[in-house]
């Protein structure tokens, strides 16, 4: 019997480009018909003034009956790492695996969330941001460091 999967649609942007929800949901049902071999369930939209990851948070639960959730990027999980770090812990207590289809990787053990933190830390803005400023903080910094001879 095949597995049923969920796909998980956010509309925030992402790296700059807004993917509708009817793009995210051709992508996901692909991915799961072709690569996962699955079923294509039903893919909800997360509410964008939500504080908290509601959708993702349900499909996670065991009352939704699917194996595993798909999404486009790691960069839809929320950004607070409590948060993302409870959602890890839902998902391996309820024995379902997650796919993230762009950033070609899987949460399907513990090993796995250490892969998708690596992959969200060293791809975040703070990494790839090409900066042109320095900050307040930085300039006090860079003055100090000035004043101290290296010789």
């Amino acid at each position: 019997m095949k597995k049923k999967y969920a796909g998980y649609i956010n509309l925030n942007t992402l790296n700059g480009v807004l993917y509708p929800s009817s793009i995210q949901n051709i992508i996901m049902k692909n991915y799961i018909e072709n690569s996962l071999k699955g079923i294509f369930y039903l893919s909800p939209t997360e509410i964008l003034q939500a504080k908290f990851p509601i959708t993702l948070n349900t499909l996670i639960s065991k009352e939704t009956k699917v194996s595993g959730i798909v999404m486009l990027s790691t960069f839809f999980l929320p950004n607070n790492f409590v948060q993302r770090k409870s959602i890890y812990k839902k998902l391996l207590s309820t024995n379902k695996k997650m796919y993230f289809i762009l950033d070609e990787l899987e949460i399907k053990k513990q090993n796995d969330i250490k892969k998708v933190e690596d992959f969200i830390i060293f791809n975040s803005e703070h990494f790839v941001k090409t900066k042109k400023q320095l900050n307040h903080f930085e300039n006090n910094f860079m003055r100090k460091y000035k004043k101290i001879s290296l010789v």
